[in-house]
């Protein structure tokens, strides 16, 4: 497990052409205005790592302009601190309205020079390396998507679910108990007034709840939040963490506040925030604790 020093995506999606955003190992920010690629860059990483077993909609991944002329290769690649780059490629034609993938293959290289250390387009070869660079379990775990925490309120599974699935250690370790700690220490410092008693997850990963009093909508997403990113921080503890606009219906919360205790649990952790919401923006510069700014648009 490495941190990543760049995330490069070419012809995914809305990013037509190739576009690299260059991160710092501690805090990133990236400013992605409103239906310009926000969601897009997690489910690219999640692709580029794990195939389509994340995407929803496997027709959709090559951008639309490059396969209209006739074939076009989508390439992810990400750039680890330890100086290595895996990519993966795929190679879609249209036929019609069907875009069909023709072929993949992968890459690892040597990130200075471009000299290629291995590659092919033998599944296996490619989860050994995917593997030690960036493991299935956080890629599961450590993508955290505020649309998807909602989703997980309305009964769609979490990513600490699928990757305890995917999990050796979750019933021989303390994780759950570590992680059931950090979440509800992390929560009750958004929501010290919320009739909470604990956060944790069940025997198959799933968020747990404990409350001696209703609890909205809101305060429901936050805990969700608290969980994943205690999953994250005591699962992986080396792989970085994106977030995708984290906070969801923050409403009139001081959002401020929100971010600093997110960045004192996480500390030594590298992160990137993916955020549209120019209050959001506002809030987690102020912090004073944002090491790279980008600004992008798909």
């Amino acid at each position: 497990m490495a941190k990543l020093r760049s995330i490069i995506l070419r012809n995914y999606r809305r990013f037509a052409g190739e576009i690299a955003l260059p991160l710092d190992p501690g805090t990133t920010m990236v400013i992605v205005p409103p239906g310009h690629g926000k969601s897009t860059v997690l489910e690219a990483i999640a692709w580029g790592l794990l195939g389509t077993a994340l995407v929803p909609r496997p027709g959709d991944v090559p951008n639309a302009d490059a396969v209209g002329a006739g074939q076009a290769e989508v390439m992810v690649g990400l750039e680890f601190v330890n100086g290595e780059r895996l990519e993966r490629s795929a190679w879609f034609s249209r036929a019609g309205e069907e875009v069909k993938q023709e072929r993949w293959s992968w890459r690892l290289a040597d990130a200075g020079s471009g000299t290629a250390l291995a590659e092919g387009d033998d599944g296996e070869d490619f989860a050994d390396q995917q593997e030690r660079l960036f493991p299935e379990g956080c890629v599961h775990a450590n993508l955290i998507s505020g649309p998807g925490l909602g989703a997980a309120l309305r009964g769609a599974r979490t990513g600490a679910e699928r990757a305890v699935e995917c999990s050796n250690v979750w019933c021989t370790s303390d994780l759950s108990l570590r992680a059931s700690m950090e979440a509800t220490g992390l929560f009750l410092s958004w929501r010290p007034d919320a009739p909470v008693n604990t956060l944790g997850f069940d025997p198959q990963g799933r968020p747990e709840v404990s409350a001696c009093g209703p609890l909205d909508e809101g305060d429901l997403h936050l805990a969700l939040l608290a969980l994943a990113l205690a999953f994250a921080k005591e699962n992986g503890r080396t792989c970085p963490v994106l977030l995708d606009d984290p906070f969801g219906p923050a409403g009139d919360r001081d959002r401020r506040g929100l971010f600093e205790p997110v960045l004192e649990v996480m500390g030594g952790r590298q992160l990137v925030f993916l955020l549209s919401d120019e209050l959001d923006a506002r809030a987690l510069r102020s912090t004073g604790r944002v090491d790279k700014e980008l600004e992008i648009r798909g």
